[in-house]
């Protein structure tokens, strides 16, 4: 069985400062359709890309043109090493990013705006060890994982399904 593709350049985003480390398609929800692609940088930045559309020249066509919707982190790549990826809640409403050092990072939706763009707010997100980590361990029912490191923090996770 043999088959036929056709492909077309679309966009060439551009927008972060250093290199790439991850993109993530948003999962469709009921609240917003249009496609949406999280990118995470080395430059401690995460961009949200979608298209929008324009109208062109020819009669009765329209293009699309991807751009920078939401960009959060922090200004000019302050924090050591950036974000290594990031990732959206299932239901499309979050979205986390983690460092190098383990850190993580969760921006939510709050609501539309009056012009149709999200409106999105920083929440607090799980903390990880600075340093090497000693020990895991399940718990008997596998919904928890509990780590130590060698800093002394004791870190409890969640398994979400």
């Amino acid at each position: 069985k043999s088959f036929l593709f056709s492909v077309t350049f679309d966009a060439l985003l551009v927008g972060h400062e250093a290199g790439i480390t991850s993109v993530s398609w948003r999962p469709p929800n009921s609240q917003n359709s249009t496609p949406t692609l999280l990118s995470t940088s080395t430059d401690s930045s995460l961009i949200f890309w979608s298209p929008t559309t324009m109208n062109t020249n020819s009669k009765d066509r329209t293009s699309s043109i991807w751009i920078n919707r939401e960009r959060f982190g922090d200004i000019g790549g302050q924090r050591l090493g950036g974000f290594v990826g990031g990732i959206w809640r299932r239901d499309g409403n979050e979205a986390l990013a983690w460092g190098w050092s383990g850190g993580w990072r969760r921006w939510r939706w709050v609501s539309p705006s009056l012009n149709d763009d999200e409106i999105w707010e920083e929440s607090g997100a799980i903390g990880g060890h600075r340093g090497c980590v000693k020990s895991v361990d399940w718990t008997p029912t596998g919904t928890f994982l509990m780590s130590t490191g060698y800093e002394g923090l004791l870190s409890l996770l969640v398994l979400i399904q």
